[in-house]
């Protein structure tokens, strides 16, 4: 077991590491100051990163430059991804050079700004005029609640100047969420009904699934299951003493789980959760009683939580290895038809009959390996189980499952 252990700690301790080696490499270009294009790869990583500095792969070359608001005009991911220009922000405690989200271009254009750890919305006429609003989250909090009324006020009138054609504009920022689909469909709409003579409207779609930093998919499928089971040589519970009987065979096992993908850190390593329920049914492997083999039964609840290592991510074929903590919650722990000592007074006698342990939470480790086919998920575990008391004992157990993605 502590072969295993050390195994499982090696894994999780590479884990950091390789998040931190590993990019985001995504396709798109740069445009320097002299309005050329660039094209390359760019390392899409979270927003305060993406705000400050744009981590960029010439074609044909190696390694990334970071290159800073001042050195290019701006950025994009290729195929409509997220774009990013070169834009001063004033509305923090001193102007600062920052790369913005460059949501919609037209009479009235709409960046993003992301500024210590808020989103800032700049709202910019054919004149160059901006007036910037905050996502400050109204809240509770009487102390900043009247405060931060007051400045979402003064913001939303500036907007509605700023927006004069429609009289609905004031009204229609107090009801909504400050959320950029939201205010890009609002000003969408303003400039297709008021801004025609400026041009299209040109709104700059983008990736939503690229630009989560956190993605999700689950799974159901089913396998089957081989374990051992041991009998202890004492009980001290019971003052009993047993056969050291020990039970192996195959039962069904049903499976549920999610994985937990981080696009922006690495595509390779993916956070899991899986639940499991198995019956486990198993006779001995010598005949004890006339009445037939001795039995076991439990009903296995399970959880896994670990790492999973997929080599590689665009592929229809994708094989990895994983591991991790295993939980699990025995019920119904029985041994039928058995013969062992039990002490009555100061006299140990030999007694055939039932055992029936209590429920038990068991801790362990598990590793394993498999395949990704289309939406199909080939798997197999290999895991080990401590018990907390002399009942029965896991010696070990394998599981072959094939499950279905659900994306």
């Amino acid at each position: 077991m502590k072969k295993e252990i050390v195994l499982l700690m090696l894994l999780l301790a590479v884990m950091p590491m390789q998040l931190t080696a590993q990019v985001n490499p995504q396709k798109g270009y740069v445009v320097t100051n002299d309005n050329d294009t660039i094209y390359g790869i760019i390392d899409y990583l979270t927003d305060a990163r993406n705000a400050k500095a744009c981590l960029f792969q010439k074609d044909g070359e190696k390694g990334y430059k970071s290159l800073s608001p001042t050195d290019i005009k701006g950025y994009r991911l290729a195929g409509d991804g997220i774009y990013y220009v070169s834009r001063m922000f004033n509305d923090g405690e001193k102007p600062e050079l920052l790369f913005a989200e460059y949501l919609l271009q037209g009479g009235v254009s709409l960046y993003r700004y992301y500024h210590d750890d808020r989103n800032y919305f700049g709202f910019v006429d054919d004149q160059g005029k901006e007036v910037v609003i905050c996502d400050d989250k109204l809240n509770n909090d009487l102390n900043a609640y009247n405060s931060k009324l007051q400045d979402r006020r003064q913001v939303v009138q500036d907007i509605n100047a700023l927006m004069y054609h429609d009289n609905t504009i004031a009204n229609r920022l107090w009801k909504m969420d400050f959320t950029s689909n939201d205010l890009t469909e609002l000003v969408r709409r303003y400039d297709e009904q008021y801004c025609t003579s400026q041009g299209d409207c040109i709104v700059f779609k983008y990736d939503k699934k690229k630009a989560s930093a956190v993605s999700r998919r689950f799974y159901v499928g089913a396998g089957i299951n081989y374990a051992s089971y041991a009998a202890p040589d004492y009980n001290v519970k019971h003052a009993t003493s047993y056969s050291g009987n020990t039970y192996s065979g195959f039962a069904p096992t049903f499976i549920a789980g999610a994985d937990f993908m981080f696009p922006r850190f690495s595509k390779f390593f993916i956070a899991q959760l899986e639940l499991s329920y198995t019956p486990h049914r198993y006779e001995a492997s010598k005949v004890m009683l006339e009445g037939g083999n001795p039995k076991m039964y439990t009903n296995e609840l399970a959880a896994r939580f670990g790492v999973c290592y997929a080599f590689t991510h665009n592929n229809r074929i994708k094989p990895y290895i994983k591991g991790g903590l295993h939980l699990a919650w025995n019920s119904g722990m029985k041994e039928k038809n058995v013969t062992f000592m039990y002490k009555y007074g100061e006299e140990i006698r030999p007694t055939t009959g039932d055992l029936v342990f209590d429920n038990e939470l068991r801790c362990g480790i598990y590793l394993g390996a498999g395949v990704d086919i289309n939406h199909i998920r080939i798997n197999a575990l290999w895991k080990k189980a401590s018990s907390n008391y002399n009942g029965l004992d896991e010696k070990g157990c394998v599981i072959l499952t094939v499950a279905w993605l659900i994306k």
